[in-house]
């Protein structure tokens, strides 16, 4: 699975015509239900955006997943996003590769770890500034290798 998601990510970047869906300086903030793999329960997450070029943005997220089986678990990740237009200049995909903290907390022990982020990203404009995205990335981190869907909305300013 990792090596297909590696694979992918490659070939993705490899494209040339990609078209611009963020335009450098553009700013925009959203929401998530997420789902988490490893503690097997959904959670709530936020993001910040930032398009440093055009087709190139910065995210800063937060998830936090619900408690289960006497387990919590939030984390926090930067992740690079390289938007490929689809349809229109409305729908858009693109990889996902960036840097993940996690935190579990499991009988009054916290565990901390660090962690690389592999994955994708299909984004729909509704219109200039709101859209809807679904996204898939793989969490590779000592001992708890965790996949998360999210299922979100977003606000550009």
């Amino acid at each position: 699975m990792k090596k297909a998601l590696l694979i992918l990510f490659m070939a993705v970047l490899g494209m040339g015509a990609a078209t611009a869906q963020v335009h450098k300086g553009e700013f925009a903030v959203g929401a998530n239900l997420v789902w988490g793999s490893e503690i097997e329960n959904f959670g709530l997450g936020a993001h910040a955006r930032y398009a440093i070029i055009d087709n190139l943005r910065a995210e800063a997220g937060f998830n936090g997943f619900f408690k289960n089986k006497g387990v919590n678990c939030w984390e926090i990740n930067l992740d690079a996003h390289y938007l490929i237009g689809l349809y229109q200049q409305r729908l858009f995909i693109y990889p996902v590769l960036g840097l993940n903290y996690t935190m579990v907390s499991a009988n009054d022990v916290d565990n901390n770890h660090m962690g690389l982020n592999l994955g994708g990203g299909l984004e729909f404009e509704i219109n200039d500034r709101w859209g809807v995205n679904f996204e898939y990335r793989h969490t590779i981190v000592k001992d708890v290798d965790q996949s998360v869907i999210a299922l979100g909305a977003n606000y550009t300013f």
